[in-house]
C-alpha cells in the first residue's frame, strides 16, 4: 500500500482555484491532464496516458491496477508542466470522467410557488432550489432503486424559468413561480469507492465524477441540440441546452450490435470483423460481398436509428426534438452513423421542427481550451478536451449555480 501523501500543499477553494487535474477513464487506457484555469477557459500544461484494462460497462473496477496506471500517467503529465509553466504544477483537485455505460440519469423538475413573489430572488434561494431538486432525486432513487448499490455523483442545471419564461440568471429578478430543470447522474457504489480510493492514494481531492456523455455535451453552444453518442454496448441520447443536459437516455444498442447484425450471415470470425469493415470502406471486397454487406449494414443502421428514435419519442417532453443533431462514434468502429442520421429515414422517424442538421463532434469546435502541449490534437483527444471544457466552465467566474449544485451532491456509497 502506497503512502497517502498529498501531491500539493494547502488546498485552495474550488471556486478560486487556478489549477486542476482531469482524468478520463477510457477503454484500454487512462489519460491525465494538468490545467491552468482562467476566466472560463483552460490551458493544458501537461498530458499523458497509460494503458489500463477493464474500464468498461461489464467489468468490475480494479483499484490497485487502475491506481498504478493513473499514477504513472499523472506523474508524466505533472513533469511536463515544468517546461511549459516554468515550475512543476501539482493541483490538489481532480475531476474524473467514467464510461457512460456504467452510469444512468434522473431528470428532475423543481416547480414551486414563492412565498414573496415581489421580493427579488437571492442566491441563497436559488441554492435552496438546487438542494431541494437534489433531495427529490435522492427520494426517487430510494424508491426506484432500493438496494441497487448506486448513488448520485453529478448533476446539471439545464435551465430555469420564472413565471413560465426562461431566464439565464434568476438572481435579482422577481416573480411568482420558479422552476428548475435538473438532470442527475448515478454510478455504482463500487465504482465510486474505487475512484475515491485511487484519488486518496494519489493525494487528490476528487471534486467531481462525470459520465463521458456529460463532458462531451459541454462544448455544444446551441440553444437546443440532440447529442447521440454510440459506445460498444449502448447509445446515449442527450437533450442539450447550451452545454447543459436537460435529460439523458440510453438504449442497449451500440457499435457491437451494429457490426454483428451486418456480418451475421457472412461467417466471419469475430477477430476479423474490424478488418472486414476497413476493407469494405476502402472498396477492397468482391462486388457480391460488398453488395451483401452494404445491404446488411443499411438494414442494421435503420434498426439502430429506429431504436434511438423510439427512445427519444418516449422521453422528449411534448415530442419536442431540436433540429440540431450531433453524433459521436466513441468506438471508431461505425463512423457511418453520422451520415446515416442525415438521411430522410431519420428525419421521418421524429417530429423535427425543421430539416435536421447533423454533424459529428469536432475537436476544433472546443474554443475555450488551449493545448499548450501541442499533443491533444487528434480525434482520440475529444473526450479529454471536452472534460477540460467542462471543468473550465464549471469554475468560471459567475457560474455559482453550477458549482452550488455540484457542491450539494454528497457521495454516500451503500454498504
Amino acid at each position: 500500500m502506497a503512502l497517502l501523501i498529498r501531491r500539493g500543499g494547502r488546498a485552495a477553494s474550488p471556486a478560486t482555484m487556478t489549477h486542476h487535474t482531469v482524468i478520463t477513464w477510457e477503454d484500454g487506457h487512462v489519460r491525465a491532464a494538468v490545467l491552468r484555469l482562467s476566466d472560463g477557459s483552460a490551458e493544458i500544461l501537461g498530458l499523458a496516458a497509460a494503458p489500463v484494462q477493464g474500464v468498461s460497462q461489464t467489468s468490475r473496477p480494479d483499484p490497485d491496477r487502475w491506481y498504478a496506471a493513473c499514477d504513472g500517467a499523472l506523474a508524466q503529465a505533472e513533469d511536463m508542466t515544468h517546461k511549459l509553466a516554468g515550475r512543476k504544477i501539482v493541483p490538489d483537485y481532480a475531476t474524473m470522467a467514467i464510461p457512460s455505460g456504467v452510469t444512468r440519469s434522473l431528470s428532475i423538475v423543481d416547480d414551486s410557488g414563492r412565498r414573496s413573489p415581489r421580493r427579488p430572488i437571492t442566491r441563497e434561494e436559488m441554492e435552496s432550489v438546487l438542494r431541494r431538486g437534489y433531495r427529490k432525486a435522492q427520494d426517487r432513487l430510494d424508491v426506484r432503486s432500493r438496494g441497487s448499490r448506486e448513488d448520485i455523483v453529478a448533476g446539471s442545471l439545464a435551465y430555469v424559468t420564472l413565471d413560465g419564461q426562461p431566464v439565464s440568471d434568476p438572481v435579482g429578478l422577481s416573480g411568482d413561480r420558479l422552476q428548475a430543470h435538473l438532470c442527475f447522474y448515478l454510478a455504482p457504489s463500487e465504482w465510486i469507492r474505487s475512484l475515491q480510493l485511487i484519488a486518496e492514494k494519489l493525494g487528490l481531492d476528487l471534486a467531481a465524477i462525470v459520465p463521458h456523455h456529460l463532458a462531451l455535451a459541454s462544448p455544444l453552444a446551441d440553444a437546443a441540440s440532440l447529442l447521440i453518442v454510440i459506445d460498444e454496448g449502448q447509445t446515449t441520447v442527450d437533450l442539450v441546452r447550451r452545454g447543459r443536459v436537460e435529460w439523458a437516455a440510453a438504449v442497449p444498442h451500440g457499435a457491437r450490435a451494429l457490426i454483428d447484425q451486418t456480418v451475421s450471415d457472412l461467417g466471419v470470425p469475430e477477430r476479423q470483423l474490424d478488418a472486414l469493415m476497413r476493407a469494405y470502406r476502402s472498396g477492397q471486397l468482391r462486388d457480391d460481398v460488398e453488395r451483401r454487406l452494404s445491404t446488411n449494414y443499411w438494414r442494421a443502421l435503420r434498426l439502430w436509428m429506429g431504436v434511438v428514435a423510439d427512445q427519444v419519442r418516449a422521453i422528449a417532453p411534448e415530442n419536442y426534438v431540436p433540429y440540431r443533431v450531433y453524433c459521436h462514434d466513441a468506438t471508431g468502429r461505425v463512423p457511418e452513423v453520422v451520415p446515416a442520421l442525415a438521411t430522410p429515414y431519420w428525419e421521418q422517424r421524429l417530429s423535427f421542427g425543421r430539416c435536421p442538421k447533423v454533424d459529428g463532434l469536432e475537436i476544433s469546435a472546443i474554443h475555450a481550451v488551449l493545448d499548450c502541449t501541442a499533443q491533444a490534437t487528434g480525434a482520440s483527444f475529444l473526450l479529454t478536451r471536452s472534460l477540460v471544457n467542462y471543468v473550465a466552465r464549471l469554475y468560471a467566474p459567475g457560474n455559482d449555480m453550477d458549482r452550488a449544485l455540484i457542491d450539494s451532491i454528497r457521495w454516500r456509497p451503500r454498504n
